[in-house]
């Protein structure tokens, strides 16, 4: 069918550029300037190009709109100016299906490929059949050039996919519970085949990994409880056990391989609970105290809360506490020569701990603490003589000496040697020291606590050690404050004092 465009282009073409003898109007404008005779003859030419003009505008539309109406649909007509044979249009339009086939193709095959690689062949069933029959019908018609045809299928193929990929979860779910039924119900074929399907599609599933492992050896554990039931009904508790056990080896979670060791080993706790009884009185008779704990704690760790273990044990505890108390004061007085006392103290605890009402390891408790607690101010004072310099503390240390001098004996020459040593510290805390003080003859200086000694330039104290405030007043000058520290065994300072900012 020819174009419309092109049968109104045609008229016109030949109306306004066609004739040869008209003039334009550059023609009639170039006559005009080369005579005036002719001005009247352009005039003329002018309107007769004017009135056709006025037909190519609003008679020939309907010209061309009515001989269009008069031909026939079904004559194609000739082909249009500049526009592309038919042929050639075809073309286009099926290199544009063709790649349009192409690449619905390459989605196929991409999501193809990436359910392939999460097992799709083993989940996807008679859904991934249908899709492979799409994508097959696909490749039938690209092979056929049917290139929409094609697309139709690989779209069909797509959509088919993506259902299954949307479909995962849910047959994910399904298979894990089908496998659950199928352990359950001992059906070790079908609880493997479902465990198979759910891992194809997560093969990081736990419950589906975990599943697998049991349904692998379902028949074997099924087999061991049934042996192990026999040994039972035969009172061979032991046998039943090992056999229960084996199965619970293999499958950890099988409830009623677990039901049969559970029950077993209550009957056997029971039977070896009395035997550990009856070995813990037979040896507490014997006075075999050892033996004898050693059975009550198998039998306690049987039955925790019994209360036949609670008085066996009772019985127990008074037949070693003797022995144990007579123990523990022998370290006792084994740590007092030695001066450890608080070493010795810790045994004292331990018998009383045994016996409450022992009186030797009250006594001795006592003594032990009162003896390390002397030991330990000593050693404080030992550590910090320059505290001495101080009267306070200086009388606190008195009291500590003659507090450990009352107890003290020749069998305590660790306390006696410290005693010695904080005496001489005393001592020499409390022998005055010569201090040598300057000032300038105008400045009046007082030692607070000490005394006042006016103005001198240069003056000698005997004062003991300790900590002292030297002040200097002078009239028009600002006072002068000065702090020294006397220590024992030291080197006493000089001190200046001299009053010399003016106000």
């Amino acid at each position: 069918m020819s174009d419309p465009t092109d049968k109104e282009t045609r008229p016109v073409t030949v109306i306004v550029p066609g004739s040869a003898s008209a003039p334009g109007p550059a023609q009639a404008h170039g006559s005009r300037s080369r005579t005036a005779s002719l001005r009247w003859l352009a005039i003329g030419l002018l309107c007769l190009m004017l009135l056709v003009l006025t037909g190519v505008i609003f008679v020939l539309p309907d010209l061309v709109a009515d001989r269009e109406t008069r031909e026939p649909p079904s004559v194609p007509a000739p082909p249009p100016v500049r526009s592309p044979p038919a042929a050639s249009v075809d073309e286009k339009r099926v290199a544009r299906e063709k790649r349009e086939a192409e690449r619905l193709l390459g989605i196929v095959l991409r999501a193809q490929t990436e359910l392939e690689a999460e097992g799709v062949a083993i989940w996807g069933g008679e859904n991934y059949d249908t899709a492979l029959d799409s994508l097959a019908a696909g490749d039938a018609a690209l092979q056929e050039d049917a290139y929409a045809d094609a697309a139709h299928d690989y779209q069909r193929a797509i959509a088919q996919l993506e259902g299954l990929r949307a479909s995962m979860a849910e047959r994910l779910a399904l298979a894990l519970d089908a496998g659950d039924g199928a352990l359950a119900a001992g059906n070790g074929p079908k609880a493997r085949a479902s465990f198979e399907v759910a891992l194809a599609i997560e093969p990081g599933n736990g419950r589906a990994n975990q599943g697998m492992r049991r349904a692998r050896v379902l028949e074997e554990v099924v087999s061991l409880v049934e042996v192990g039931a026999e040994h039972e009904a035969r009172e061979d508790l032991d046998g039943a056990l090992k056999n229960y056990a084996a199965a619970l080896a293999l499958d950890a979670h099988s409830d009623r391989a677990r039901a049969a060791h559970d029950g077993v080993t209550a009957r056997i706790r029971d039977r070896d609970f009395r035997a550990a009884m009856s070995a813990a009185l037979v040896a507490l008779e014997k006075k075999d105290f050892i033996a004898s704990r050693a059975a009550l704690e198998r039998a306690e760790s049987l039955e925790p809360d019994s209360p036949n273990v609670a008085d066996a044990r009772r019985r127990l505890q008074l037949a070693v506490q003797r022995h144990r108390i007579e123990t523990h004061r022998r370290e006792a007085r084994s740590l007092e020569r030695a001066e450890q006392w608080q070493k010795a103290s810790e045994h004292y605890a331990a018998a009383l701990a045994i016996d409450p009402n022992a009186a030797f390891a009250r006594h001795g408790r006592r003594k032990s603490l009162a003896r390390a607690r002397i030991h330990a101010e000593l050693d404080a004072y030992l550590a910090e003589l320059e505290r001495l310099s101080a009267s306070g503390p200086r009388e606190n240390a008195r009291r500590l000496m003659a507090a450990a001098a009352d107890g003290n004996a020749p069998s305590e020459p660790k306390l006696a040697a410290k005693i010695e040593r904080l005496a001489k510290a005393i001592e020499i805390a409390e022998t005055p020291m010569k201090v040598r003080f300057r000032s300038d003859n105008l400045t009046d200086v007082t030692v607070y606590k000490v005394g006042r000694f006016g103005r001198f330039s240069s003056r000698d104290l005997l004062l003991p050690p300790g900590s002292y405030v030297a002040v200097g007043t002078r009239t028009g000058y600002r006072d002068v404050r000065v702090e020294f520290t006397l220590t024992a065994g030291e080197e006493p300072p000089f001190i200046t004092v001299r009053c010399q900012e003016k106000i």
